[in-house]
């Protein structure tokens, strides 16, 4: 489609992360597409009587785009679990929680970042504690997505090693009781996602939803809870089909020890020497690469995707995201269902990141990371990790119009100096609820902040209702299998890290005088 059917208008306008700011700019729009990129008073005479959004106290950016996520509508917290370390963490969660409707729960998640500037995400989506029926599940989350005009990458989530610590498995089940090892061991029930029906599962998924709003990749969730046959099946399969590969890796100091003790390498260098790494490969939080897990990252050109918030709620550490972007590798923004406000406020994760990364000054006027740069990795980055490469991250002619419309009046009251980039005011000044308007392919999915396609208070009023049910006998058996679980697998990790010697990218603070 060729002819103009939308002229957005702004007062300020960033077409992308390295583009000047435009004052009074306008974008047109030809139906799911952008035809032109120029100023208002251009583009108004050029499309004379087309219809208009947006104002001369606008700021214009391109859609954003969360590289990260797991599309939990109710948070980790809002369910029962308190923030801790990973190792631990993880059994408060899923297998824990009262079940919710996956569509309920994902089209709350979606209606959130869409009213935070988000047109497009990575969706990890896990099973546990139950991957029956799966089919239907995955259907429900990408129904989700659609009903609220959002794009996803779904990558559906599978394990198959190292359950419950990464080495010795069978030492923690001797440490629990005899109900508890029942439940923990308990075979699959007929009709849950496996190791061995996964690769099929993902094809199958593939063909009848991959399309311009849904995409389908793998995503196999770490190199330590995977077999290596799984992993080399899963990235022969996927560059057969051409689809991308989402896995996590070195989120914690454990996760690094473990292949350091077991596989006598980093865990970078593992994956490398399976053939897992390379631009279709995205690795999740990343935070303890060496200098040389670094430097493979940028030969192969792996994507990584950085989660600031998470990082620190779930005391993983701070990811050197600002020395893997200038060594080239290719970081994007995600929020991983955990953002610091626990709202999935992605501008204000955008935010985070940016002063996270103001590496403490040793020097005068030392490198740190941009507001430019994080800018990048919220568009023009994130769409190369999530399926939309050269379509999405960008305002200019033949991408896809997926625009953001924030209200920058109000964002610089009372006043900002005009000479600010309107990137570095976002990124100082800027939240969620500067979102006015948001466009998904051409079409408007929120306006004057609210979301136009779904009935969020009916959603939420659903999940609410289900997530407060009393757990059943078995559900009350299953938490008590998980606490001891637990207690097993601190007893399990003490004196891991003992023999580590640190050697940090950046200096935080000094407990000595240093003379």
């Amino acid at each position: 489609m060729d002819e103009v059917t939308l002229l957005v208008r702004s007062g300020h306008l960033v077409a992308a992360h390295d583009q000047p700011a435009m004052l009074n700019g306008a974008v047109a729009i030809a139906g799911e597409t952008i035809k032109a990129v120029g100023t208002y008073e251009e583009l108004s005479t050029q499309y004379p009587r087309i219809k208009e959004v947006g104002g001369d106290h606008f700021l214009v950016l391109p859609g954003l785009i969360n590289s990260h996520s797991h599309g939990k509508g109710l948070t980790d917290f809002q369910r029962g679990a308190r923030d801790n370390t990973l190792e631990t963490w993880r059994f408060d969660t899923y297998h824990k929680f009262v079940p919710v409707s996956t569509y309920d729960d994902v089209a709350y998640s979606a209606a959130r970042l869409l009213k935070s500037g988000v047109t497009a995400t990575m969706h990890n989506q896990s099973l546990a504690p139950d991957p029956t029926d799966f089919e239907k599940k995955f259907e429900e989350c990408l129904r989700a997505y659609s009903d609220a005009g959002m794009r996803v990458l779904l990558c559906p989530a599978i394990a198959n090693d190292n359950p419950f610590v990464y080495g010795d498995n069978a030492a923690i089940l001797a440490g629990v009781s005899e109900e508890s090892r029942k439940i923990l061991t308990a075979s699959p029930a007929p009709g849950a996602l496996t190791a061995a029906n996964y690769v099929q599962a993902v094809r199958d998924l593939h063909k009848k939803f991959n399309g311009a709003m849904s995409r389908i990749g793998f995503g196999p969730l770490a190199p330590q809870w995977c077999t290596k046959d799984l992993l080399v099946g899963i990235r022969r399969e996927a560059d057969r089909m051409g689809v991308p590969i989402h896995i996590h890796a070195l989120q914690t100091i454990f996760q690094k020890n473990y292949a350091l003790r077991f596989l006598g390498k980093s865990l970078i260098a593992h994956m490398n020497d399976i053939g897992l790494l390379g631009r279709s490969v995205v690795i999740g939080h990343c935070v303890f690469p060496t200098e040389s897990d670094i430097e493979l990252l940028a030969r192969t050109d792996t994507g990584v995707t950085h989660h600031p918030s998470c990082n620190l709620r779930v005391r993983n550490g701070i990811a050197p995201a600002f020395h893997m972007l200038q060594a080239g590798v290719r970081v994007g923004l995600g929020l991983d269902g955990k953002s610091i406000n626990d709202d999935d406020d992605f501008i204000q994760e955008m935010k985070v990141c940016f002063l996270l990364h103001r590496i403490p000054c040793l020097d005068v006027d030392s490198p740190h990371l941009s507001a430019r740069q994080v800018f990048k990795m919220a568009t023009e980055i994130g769409s190369t990790l999530v399926g939309y490469d050269g379509e999405l991250g960008r305002l200019e002619p033949g991408r896809k119009a997926d625009l953001v419309l924030l209200d920058y009046k109000d964002m610089c009251r009372p006043f900002v100096d005009p000479s600010h980039d309107p990137i570095e005011a976002l990124l100082y000044r800027g939240v969620g609820r500067h979102v006015h308007t948001v466009l998904v392919n051409g079409r408007i999915v929120v306006q004057g902040g609210q979301l136009l396609t779904l009935d969020e208070e009916a959603i939420g009023n659903r999940l609410a209702e289900a997530a407060s049910r009393p757990r059943t006998e078995r559900e009350m058996a299953r938490v008590k299998a998980m606490d001891e679980l637990r207690a097993q697998v601190i007893h399990y990790y003490q004196g891991w890290t003992e023999d580590i010697e640190w050697a940090p990218y950046f200096q935080v603070n000094s407990r000595i005088d240093g003379k």
